[in-house]
């Protein structure tokens, strides 16, 4: 079930507001393209090459051009998840701002600035998109002429609002995506929910050429490796914390404990339980 509303500025989809049922996963390859995006319902976790962002209700985050993975968890209320978008161009903004883009867009492509951005809580951001869902409740007052404003005043809310400089920097290169390498996107995602299409998204690789530049770097599988990687951690997670066993699970990135029970069982020959029970005996 899905209910998209879009708007465009000429040729541009610029403002969409969509409602659908989670859980739900969505990769991104945002090209000279950046986003805005306001949570109204519904949390996820947001992957990037380098990063990892937990997003819930009321959150507002500044995408650039990079790789994405967004996987969308089921509400326990069962209720739909609503978010409202803006997708921006350099040529659309070029055309919003005639050509005379504010000193916050001057481009610095040599400068690494993370892909995410995650705003602080801000009065003023959560006024804006509350008056910006009255409007979709009366899409026929919305024209082309109100999405530019709109546009123009939700950056200019990002930009001088956030005292730490932060949305600045991301503004400079929001349509120049970072370079990585393979081994900081592999670090990066360790203990992570996420399969090897995933990872090899990430990289910009496909399966089969992920796989072999895995080996040839760390001279064993994917699959091996991670499962070694976890199940270390795992192991000193049972002998140092408190944490219930489905937490550990999830802290070592195994979504099902029951799948996580199996793989530790095979690799130690006991249970996690079991493991935790003789440590305390």
């Amino acid at each position: 079930m899905s209910k998209l509303q879009v708007f465009k500025v000429k040729d541009w989809v610029v403002l969409g507001k969509n409602r659908f049922k989670p859980p739900f996963k969505v990769t991104d390859k945002l090209i000279n393209e950046a986003r805005v995006i306001h949570v109204i319902q519904g949390k996820s976790n947001l992957y990037a090459a380098n990063q990892f962002i937990s997003l819930n209700s009321g959150n507002t985050l500044i995408m650039k051009s990079d790789n994405f993975i967004n996987s969308w968890l089921a509400n326990e209320s069962g209720q739909l998840n609503e978010v409202i978008v803006f997708q921006l161009t350099s040529d659309l903004l070029k055309h919003i701002y005639q050509n005379q883009l504010p000193n916050w867009f001057i481009e610095n492509p040599s400068k690494q600035v993370a892909p995410i951005q995650k705003q602080a809580d801000s009065v003023l951001l959560t006024e804006y998109f509350q008056n910006l869902r009255l409007y979709f409740d009366t899409p026929s007052l919305i024209s082309e002429e109100l999405v530019e404003l709109k546009v123009k005043e939700l950056l200019h809310l990002l930009a001088n609002s956030d005292l730490s400089g932060n949305n600045k920097n991301i503004l400079g290169t929001l349509f120049h995506a970072n370079e990585y390498k393979f081994q900081e996107v592999i670090q990066a995602h360790l203990f992570d929910d996420l399969n090897l299409e995933d990872l090899a998204f990430l990289t910009g690789l496909s399966l089969s050429s992920f796989k072999r530049k895995f080996s040839s770097i760390y001279g064993t599988t994917p699959n091996k490796y991670f499962a070694s990687k976890r199940l270390e951690k795992a192991q000193l997670l049972l002998r140092t914390a408190t944490l219930r066993i489905s937490e550990i699970a999830y802290e070592c990135g195994y979504s099902d404990v029951g799948y996580f029970t199996k793989v530790f069982q095979r690799q130690f020959g006991t249970s996690p339980s079991k493991f935790r029970e003789k440590l305390l005996s």
